[in-house]
């Protein structure tokens, strides 16, 4: 209420001093003005006030549209429409009407005062009562919630969205920004103090940057742990959360790979799914042999991709990814170097999307990919054969790492409280039942699985999801992942893709221990530039590009918080 009341005080003088201003105009120029001037002067004098009062009810109508308060354009259109009328009938209408212009002539300034006053009473009565949030009145607020979907995941998530305004008591504006553009997004907001966006969708592996360079809010300033996060929240879920104790981050969209097969192909030949890695390579080695070429694709799409494909076979095998320099990890690129072969030519350019795409064409009869798959495959496309299942252990354990995003408030947020109140929205059990029958989105709640799912034709595909994010790993959070991943892709395009021997791992082995492991925040000041902040922290400007998530070749700004390594 102290900002209705300090908007009123502003309209209000605003108002009347607008007023008194045209009115002192209109007077000078009948005083003083050429004989042109004058004239209009005159007939301003006598038809001004209702045309005056069209134009504000005008601007006042757009005001009220672009802010989605629609009962203020409702109120203003009914005015604007009488100010038009007026003017109208001054001119047109019956004798005793235009002997009106005689008293606009003699009182023309007190009008145009009433006309300003009447304007801005009409918009704060409206402004006041929709403070108050009676059950009739929409919502005057809107908060950007920012997110990085795919365009038919747009359309449906800001359906979803629109059924919450009404409890949230505000509009929510849903922005598409890739996520590649976060980081550098929120650093320049945060460092001149304008931030526009109040929640935010960020992929988990890049949790530790957003953390560490202080750009999202702890939500411990605003509800207790318990209180906003479910008790029945995924248990893999937690740990991304809080970082040293301090809780940061909500649960949105899990994601974790499951293995997708054409169970009428399989049945052809008399295979079954694979459940470790030497069935995997029988079943390879079988499509081969029968049909000539490869059936079976791992996600091999240079980048990001690869990197997570290594990270899944290093870790199902015991290994570190994030050392490259024990047997496990030996192992993994070992069993990849003898898969090779039998693959589909295909795996080496394919990532999520072209994954369904092969599934579909009948190109390959077994992929690993996200549950998102399941809509476009199964769901759209009624590709009844292919079916689903957690997937295929490796030597130690069956891993599947976990991707997908968390809800972020940016560090000062214009409204935090709707946001936190947007969140908890979003991780009702009804909303995440709704999520993942509309979009295949894990929930991240394991009573959303307990029910039948809508339609029940998906409870296959669900019990996947649920038994994938039993054995789901996290990557790390550090900084220093998004150089580790870089390496990892070089990996996999050196032992893999171009047949290395495997004795060159050491290589790639020794350059993961050369990246920095710790980092502190340091201020850009005026002069720095990224060489030069590199050369004092002995790295090289690549590396604190990638360890900040920004291009080596961008130029650096005054009050930029980036990540340096530690002395």
């Amino acid at each position: 209420m102290d900002k209705i009341i300090v908007e009123i005080l502003i309209d209000l003088i605003a108002g009347l001093i607008g007023a008194a201003f045209l009115s002192a105009l209109v007077h000078l120029a009948r005083k003083v003005g050429p004989e042109r001037g004058r004239r209009w002067a005159n007939k301003l004098s006598r038809m001004g006030w209702p045309l005056l009062a069209s134009v504000l009810f005008a601007i006042s109508l757009i005001r009220a549209i672009v802010g989605g308060n629609w009962i203020a354009a409702a109120v203003l259109g009914v005015l604007l429409l009488l100010a038009l009328a007026s003017v109208i009938l001054l001119r047109f209408g019956p004798e005793r009407i235009r002997r009106l212009e005689t008293g606009a002539r003699v009182h023309g300034w007190k009008i145009l005062t009433g006309v300003f006053f009447l304007t801005t009473v009409s918009l704060l009565f409206i402004d006041i009562i929709c403070s108050i949030k009676p059950k009739w009145c929409p919502p005057c607020e809107q908060i950007v919630f920012v997110v990085d979907l795919a365009d038919e995941e747009m359309v449906v998530f800001k359906d979803v969205l629109e059924g919450f305004e009404r409890k949230l008591g505000a509009k929510v504006f849903l922005m598409s920004v890739n996520s590649n553009r976060h980081v550098a997004r929120l650093d320049k907001m945060v460092a001149s103090d304008a931030m526009r966006w109040d929640l935010i969708a960020v992929d988990n592996n890049i949790l530790g940057l957003l953390v560490e360079k202080g750009l999202v809010e702890e939500l411990s300033k605003y509800k207790k742990y318990d209180e906003l996060i479910p008790q029945s929240v995924l248990p893999s879920l937690h740990p991304l959360l809080k970082f040293d104790g301090r809780w940061y981050l909500a649960p949105f969209r899990p994601n974790v790979k499951i293995a997708f097969y054409n169970e009428e192909k399989f049945a052809q030949y008399g295979l079954e799914p694979p459940k470790n890695w030497d069935q995997l390579l029988e079943v390879a080695r079988a499509f081969k042999e029968k049909e000539g070429v490869g059936r079976v694709v791992i996600q091999g799409y240079p980048g990001k991709t690869a990197a997570l494909t290594v990270f899944e076979f290093v870790k199902a095998a015991g290994g570190n990814p994030l050392t490259l320099d024990d047997d496990g990890s030996t192992r993994a690129f070992t069993f990849l170097q003898r898969l090779e072969p039998y693959l589909a030519r295909e795996y080496a350019e394919t990532r999520f999307d072209t994954a369904n795409e092969l599934l579909i064409d009948d190109e390959v009869y077994l992929v690993s990919n996200w549950p998102y798959g399941i809509k476009i495959v199964v769901g759209d496309l009624r590709k009844d054969e292919i079916k689903v299942y957690s997937g295929w252990k490796g030597p130690e354990r069956e891993v599947h790492v976990l991707g997908g995003d968390v809800l972020a408030i940016p560090k000062g947020a214009p409204h935090p409280k709707l946001a936190v109140k947007l969140i908890e929205l979003l991780l009702s059990k009804e909303t995440q039942k709704t999520l993942f029958s509309r979009l295949c989105w894990p929930p991240v709640r394991l009573d959303a699985y307990d029910d039948k799912p809508s339609p029940p034709e998906m409870a296959p595909y669900l019990q996947a999801v649920k038994e994938a994010l039993g054995s789901a790993v996290a990557r790390p959070t550090s900084p220093r992942w998004t150089i580790v991943e870089d390496c990892l892709d070089r990996a996999f395009k050196g032992l893999i893709r171009e047949g290395e021997d495997i004795a060159s791992l050491i290589g790639y082995s020794f350059y993961l221990k050369m990246i920095p492991s710790h980092y502190v925040r340091y201020r850009v000041e005026p002069g720095d530039t990224l060489k030069g902040i590199a050369d004092r922290h002995k790295t090289t400007p690549d590396i604190l590009a990638k360890a900040n998530q920004i291009p080596s070749t961008i130029s650096i700004y005054k009050g930029q918080i980036l990540l340096v390594p530690q002395k």
